[in-house]
């Protein structure tokens, strides 16, 4: 029996500081030694054990079962309320919450923290305490020792559980925080996972503080006086971020924000327009620059694609030219790549290359001269157009039989475009920009549908396509020659302006090929860069006379360039060697 005395008697001891501890944190008091028996002075006990107990019944304290109703009604009153919170806060955010929220109960038992499992463990062994320090001193009475120790068991849960004015505010906060606690938890727990047990037990520790409790306790309105007022920030710290946390706009509502509407003030409005008409601004440009650089690109593999018809056709053997006994007349016979080119456009008269250049194209001829300026020979538009031969010209024109419709023309004008990749005309350029060019390519290879000629360059200068002074020089107007005397002016006006004087000879019945493309050199798209040559002769050398030219020193200009360079002029009295026996003019 002395065993089991003993036994029960630690139990008591045990459970007994357990009380007193949480009543030193409830006050925030400093740790002392938990009592003893040894300790206990004979004056504690000279009271009659009797009247002890009857004290202990009479006084006006809360038993266990209220207690735990207490508890109950506080964990019920705060899980609505946080339940109610929720919904809230989930209508402002126009979220529907699809699960509901998990048990208190079963989160503090899945924490499974050294601080919530002493927290269960109190809160269970509040009421048998109390009814098992009852049940020991009634059956006990005769051991003084005993009943002392359950009777201060007693006298502890009373301080700590009768109502008194401050202190029930204090045991409420402690009740409400850990709900809180709980909440906070379940909250959580659903978004994250628990990191450490330790972490745990910090925030634990962090929230049951009785200070912050005391202060979170002034702010609320919705807490009954029994259990003090707890502040929202308190109960849902994390709800309150995700209030605080914008709605991301949608790509749409965005889009809409950009243009000005109702509400916005007058300097939105300005900055709001301007910034619409950069973007338009861009947009455009952008296409354009776009659109530009994609006809350079579609009409390059074009070219290529017509002319790899062409090279293949070309090179089977073509059927020799007939002539007929009774008017020696030429018969001609239309070459295997240019029918292939006429069953795509019967506007290609030919084809046009320069050895090593980028030009090697169709040349195609219409009714006028605007409409392949911007189209391509499968009549799609296109910034860099076709080559084409002036409307008036006339070219191996053959009837049915075969024969030439009319003689060709004494000088053929050939335009196209200065493109930037160097397509079309573009390279020409560069027989006034660089001295060497013109010694490596100064043949010219044009074929009709007919017949391949060859031509050797005699000069290349610039003009004024506007020019109405004395330098005017429109030579794309020069198609047929009245007499060798205008055709000597023509050439030794050629030769005045080119760039490069070279050994070519020129005489009275050389056909000319005059090659025609803008240039910058004047402003508002005026300049013009002709290139002049004449057909080889049949046995002549085609680069003869071509590989020493040297700069020209008196260049003939238009009037606007000298408007330009004050410092230069023509002297028209300067030596002059010119084509033909009388010079012309």
């Amino acid at each position: 029996m002395s065993d089991k005395f003993n036994e029960e008697s630690s139990e008591a001891q045990r459970r007994a500081e357990k009380i007193k501890a949480i009543r030193r944190s409830i006050h925030s008091e400093a740790e002392v030694a938990p009592t003893t028996y040894d300790n206990k002075n004979e004056t504690e006990h000279t009271e009659s054990i009797s009247d002890r107990i009857l004290r202990a019944k009479e006084k006006k304290m809360a038993t266990a079962a209220d207690i735990i109703e207490e508890l109950d009604a506080a964990i019920a009153y705060e899980k609505a309320r946080a339940e109610r919170m929720a919904a809230e806060a989930a209508k402002a955010a126009e979220k529907t919450s699809e699960e509901s929220s998990p048990d208190i109960s079963d989160l503090l038992d899945g924490l499974e923290t050294p601080a919530h499992e002493e927290l269960k463990e109190i809160a269970e062994e509040v009421a048998g305490d109390f009814t098992e320090v009852a049940d020991t001193v009634t059956d006990k009475v005769e051991d003084f020792t005993e009943i002392s120790g359950e009777a201060e068991e007693a006298e502890d849960l009373e301080e700590i559980f009768s109502i008194k004015p401050d202190e029930e505010q204090e045991a409420t906060k402690v009740l409400s925080n850990v709900d809180i606690v709980r909440a906070a938890r379940e909250e959580s727990v659903q978004n994250t996972k628990i990191e450490s047990a330790t972490e745990n037990d910090s925030t634990v520790e962090k929230i049951l503080m009785p200070e912050r409790s005391r202060h979170e306790a002034q702010h609320s309105e919705y807490a009954p006086k029994s259990f003090g007022n707890i502040s929202e920030e308190a109960v849902s710290p994390e709800k309150k971020k995700k209030h605080k946390k914008k709605k991301k706009k949608s790509f749409k509502q965005r889009l809409i924000d950009l243009v000005p509407h109702k509400g916005d003030s007058v300097g939105e409005c300005i900055r709001k327009v301007v910034f619409l008409c950069s973007v338009i601004a861009i947009v455009v440009c952008g296409y354009m620059v776009g659109d530009y650089y994609y006809d350079l690109w579609s009409s390059k593999n074009k070219t290529e694609k017509i002319m790899e018809i062409y090279d293949n056709a070309t090179e089977k053997k073509a059927p020799p030219v007939k002539e007929k006994e009774e008017d020696k007349r030429k018969r001609y016979t239309l070459l295997e790549g240019a029918r292939k080119l006429l069953e795509i456009n019967p506007d290609i008269v030919g084809v046009i290359s320069i050895p090593d250049t980028c030009v090697n194209n169709p040349v195609l001829q219409a009714e006028d001269n605007t409409k392949y300026l911007s189209m391509k020979y499968d009549l799609t538009e296109n910034v860099a157009g076709e080559l084409f031969l002036d409307y008036r010209n006339s070219f191996d024109k053959v009837d049915e039989e075969g024969y030439l419709k009319c003689k060709n023309s004494d000088n053929l004008v050939i335009y196209g475009h200065n493109m930037y990749d160097d397509q079309m005309f573009g390279c020409l350029k560069y027989y006034y920009r660089n001295e060497e060019y013109y010694g490596l390519h100064p043949i010219i290879n044009l074929s009709s549908n007919y017949e391949n000629y060859q031509y050797k360059i005699f000069a290349f200068f610039i003009l004024d396509a506007n020019d109405d002074t004395d330098t005017k020089f429109e030579c794309w107007n020069y198609i047929d020659f009245d007499g060798e005397d205008d055709f000597y002016d023509f050439v030794n006006e050629a030769k005045k302006r080119t760039i490069r004087i070279n050994d070519v000879d020129v005489k009275y019945g050389d056909q000319l090929l005059t090659l025609s493309t803008c240039n910058v050199i004047f402003p508002d798209e005026r300049g013009r860069l002709m290139i002049l040559a004449r057909q080889v002769r049949d046995g002549e050398d085609p680069l003869e006379g071509t590989q020493n030219s040297q700069p020209n020193p008196n260049i003939k200009w238009p009037t606007i360039y000298y408007q330009d360079h004050p410092n230069e002029h023509y002297d028209p009295n300067a030596e002059f060697v010119p084509y033909g026996s009388k010079g012309g003019k």
